[in-house]
């Protein structure tokens, strides 16, 4: 025993940490404060609010999604009759497949991962190029928007809104976002590439649909407006230019800027910086609905204004738009519903049958008088020959809220005019009467040529701007945070089964 007593001392000696403890270098108090800084952000308590509400929901929001693709998971093997075997082998894959998701989410994304072909779209606030990626060379539109012209348009709501949407859609009508990131200077939509050009383009070509045609895309457009407003969104902002047309002559809508849900996060008084100039997108920017010059297309006779390229764009360019399809009610700030997306469908009906928009006015401003005034202004010519049945659905599409068709998409797919469209069967299997010609898969001559001049310059001088702007009182602006999106890809665990794409592509925030 004394034996044992006398080695337990040296047992309590054992050295247990090999590896020395590291020096702590003696930094001067500067040098310290400086350390500390570049670590630590300042951010007000407004802004990490902010951040906690929108980190949470979206937490949720993935818990929801992982949940739901379970759910269809099973309910897709039962539907085939799967041995347990299978089917204990199928989760193991959407196990590993969620894990494999949850660490790219995390995985930063940047805009060196896509190589540029060509820019294919340019607008206020940002530009449109046609970019491929470099590890999987698929093929994308990325949309890039400049995060100072963002700020300095009040434009935060509406961009977060977009987003949203893009990031919730997984339907056919909607064009689907798979990316979406963000530097410094701006913010990316990385999105599929539709290469049939837009509605905008074919009117150019066209001049005048025939009723058939125009009959198609109305029926399209009714089924693509109803499956926004069944995400509980309002679009706001459907014109030709935001419809595109695909390979197969089918249409999806794009660009939600002005798209809203009634959610906090799309409400512009979240982003205020301060109590000034509080504006909704529906405001003319710096009186530019009044102090826009002339469009010199105007007296011109309505189809040599169709053959006036420059005419149909140079409106949809400008900083705020047109009002030309926006509905009277959104205009004067009166209330809307769903029923303001449909006064535009009136509106592109219209358009696709008479040559020219309805309120068509040498300026914004007066296009915009003439709108809220509609019922002493819209008058369908009689030289346009239209049938009763597309003039009647142009009427009761264009009329007062209280009486516009339009309550649900089936009240107007009723209509007389849309008769023999077979919506049950889907319309996106049948074959479309107009084929846009794709020579190649980069090939991008269905949309119009870009004037280089257009074209932002990211290493001009206005970038440097960016810091400040994105700086209140010191503090960096919070309005972009959780903005990173990536979508959950169909990377195996269904390729032996039959599930539908809508059921299983979910999307994953970050």
């Amino acid at each position: 025993s004394n034996g044992s007593s006398d080695r337990r001392p040296k047992m309590l000696d054992k050295i247990r940490h090999q590896s020395p403890m590291p020096e702590r270098r003696n930094y001067s108090k500067e040098k310290e404060d400086e350390r500390r800084d570049c670590k630590v952000r300042n951010y007000s308590p407004q802004a990490f609010k902010f951040f906690m509400e929108q980190h949470v929901e979206n937490v949720l929001k993935s818990y929801k999604q992982r949940l739901f693709r379970r759910m269809q998971l099973e309910k897709e093997m039962s539907k085939i009759g799967l041995s347990a075997e299978a089917q204990c082998q199928m989760r193991k894959m959407l196990s590993q497949k969620e894990s494999n998701y949850i660490r790219l989410k995390r995985a930063k994304m940047d805009k060196s991962m896509f190589t540029k072909i060509k820019p294919i779209g340019v607008g206020a606030f940002g530009e449109v190029t046609l970019v491929k990626k470099i590890d999987t060379s698929h093929l994308y539109a990325m949309k890039t928007l400049r995060k100072a012209d963002v700020l300095k348009r009040n434009q935060v709501a509406h961009v977060k809104a977009e987003r949203d949407i893009l990031a919730e859609a997984d339907n056919e009508w909607v064009v689907k976002l798979y990316y979406s990131f963000q530097d410094k200077d701006n913010l990316y939509f990385v999105m599929d590439y539709i290469p049939g050009g837009d509605l905008m383009s074919l009117l150019i070509k066209l001049g005048i649909f025939e009723e058939n045609l125009a009959r198609f895309y109305i029926a399209e457009l009714t089924c693509a407006v109803e499956s926004v407003h069944k995400m509980g969104f309002i679009h706001r902002d459907i014109k030709p230019d935001n419809i595109l047309i695909d390979r197969d002559g089918h249409i999806k809508l794009t660009d939600f800027g002005l798209c809203t849900g009634f959610r906090w996060t799309h409400n512009s008084k979240y982003y205020q910086r301060n109590d000034h100039g509080r504006q909704d997108s529906m405001d003319p920017v710096d009186g530019e609905w009044g102090a826009m010059g002339e469009c010199r297309c105007y007296q011109l006779k309505p189809l040599e204004r169709r053959r006036r390229r420059e005419h149909q764009r140079c409106l949809a360019h400008s900083l705020v738009g047109t009002p030309n399809y926006i509905a009277p009610e959104v205009l004067q700030r009166t209330g809307y519903t769903q029923l303001c997306d449909w006064w535009s469908v009136g509106v592109i009906l219209y358009e696709m049958l008479v040559g020219s928009p309805p309120f068509l006015a040498p300026t914004p401003a007066e296009t915009q008088l003439k709108v809220i005034n509609w019922e002493s202004t819209l008058h369908v010519p009689d030289a346009a020959n239209l049938s009763p049945e597309s003039k009647d659905l142009i009427l009761q599409l264009c009329s007062g809220q209280d009486t516009r068709l339009g309550k649900d998409a089936n009240e107007v797919q009723n209509h007389p005019f849309l008769k023999g469209i077979d919506f049950d069967k889907g319309l996106r299997n049948q074959v479309a009467p107009y084929i846009p010609r794709i020579e190649y898969p980069t090939d991008t001559s269905n949309f119009d040529p870009i004037d280089p001049d257009k074209l932002r310059n990211s290493g001009s001088s206005d970038s440097n701007k960016s810091d400040s702007e994105l700086l209140d009182n010191g503090k960096t602006f919070h309005g972009f945070f959780e903005f990173t999106f990536r979508r959950f890809f169909d990377d195996g665990y269904t390729s032996k089964i039959n599930l539908d794409d809508n059921d299983n592509q979910g999307p994953v925030y970050v």
